[in-house]
């Protein structure tokens, strides 16, 4: 498997201002008829308060709101983009390839080749991780741009037993020789098993998926040569606070160590999670130059993603002055 290093060389996000609180999207699922078998307490005591909910643009604004700065930057400082691949768990179905049409004409990539990727359930942004490798290997001086975008169509789409999650949209740009954020190594897997549908091997899988996410960070970790003592930071998917205590008692480290800071005001912004918690500890000085960190992101449907990285910022400004959509 080919395992190339590569920079995240920046990231963008838009998460609309308004934020919901968890009541009120309870409230209105029930009202829609949704069976929930919980209540207000459970989703708290995983770390839920409120949920970031857009009411007034469109899914197609959102991503252009989180892609415009990253875009701006490419066409100031003549980087070439190879590849624009997009994610989203709303359904848009048969207009999604043109989706980005009046974006590719903005920033005159035309001839960009774009591929809506199908969703990898929570772990898609380190399925992007673990592409971008043979991308690079095809053309390693072009630049990989990754856009997301996720907005709730139906009350249904902010809740499940599990999370909460929100709207939000980022952009990615991945870079093979340069950036601020080197990606080390990179870990994927899924379980295939769940995807039968099979009842007893689901509850065995919602039992244990703990072990693969401690798993697969060990793994991660081993490739490089790297132990827990080594890294400063575990940033990880807003899933729930629940999920990552778990797994921090299983490996004997602090919970601490897992910074997942947006996870109470935004809820689970599914593809924009691990963008949205490193831009926060960047910004709250969590992360210094030289510190070595995970990400690592589950989904219920059975993937995991993993992925080691050392902060190692240019002369650029690498923390934006806000989070578009913030005050």
């Amino acid at each position: 498997m080919i395992q190339g290093r590569f920079h995240m060389d920046d990231f963008s996000v838009y998460r609309p201002e308004l934020t919901v609180p968890i009541a009120d999207i309870i409230s209105n699922a029930v009202q829609c008829g949704y069976p929930l078998e919980t209540d207000e307490a459970y989703y708290r005591e995983r770390g839920y308060e409120t949920v970031a909910v857009e009411r007034h643009l469109s899914m197609e604004e959102m991503a252009e709101r989180a892609l415009e700065p990253v875009a701006e930057r490419c066409k100031r400082e003549g980087i070439e983009i190879g590849e624009i691949w997009f994610a989203h768990t709303s359904q848009v179905a048969w207009h999604e390839c043109n989706l980005f049409k009046t974006m590719l004409l903005r920033w005159g990539w035309e001839q960009v080749p774009l591929y809506p990727v199908e969703e990898h359930s929570c772990s898609t942004f380190h399925w992007f991780l673990h592409m971008a490798a043979y991308s690079f290997a095809r053309d390693p001086d072009k630049a990989v741009l990754v856009v997301t975008a996720d907005l709730g169509i139906h009350p249904f789409y902010y809740i499940n037993d599990f999370i909460l999650s929100g709207d939000s949209a980022s952009a990615c740009l991945l870079r093979r020789e340069y950036g601020d954020h080197r990606t080390l190594a990179v870990k994927y897997k899924t379980a295939g098993k769940v995807y039968d549908n099979n009842p007893s091997r689901l509850r065995h899988f919602h039992a244990t998926f703990y072990m693969s996410i401690r798993k697969i960070m060990q793994e991660t970790l081993s490739e490089a040569g790297f132990t827990f003592s080594d890294i400063r930071l575990v940033v990880c998917g807003n899933t729930n606070r629940q999920i990552w205590e778990t797994v921090a008692g299983s490996l004997r480290i602090s919970p601490d160590m897992f910074y997942y800071a947006t996870l109470n005001e935004a809820g689970h912004i599914t593809n924009a999670d691990i963008p949205s918690n490193l831009w926060r500890a960047l910004a709250d000085g969590a992360l210094l130059p030289g510190d070595y960190y995970l990400t690592v992101t589950v989904g219920m449907a059975g993937t995991f993603g993993c992925a080691l990285h050392q902060y190692v910022p240019t002369n650029r400004l690498g923390v934006p002055a806000k989070e578009e959509g913030k005050p």
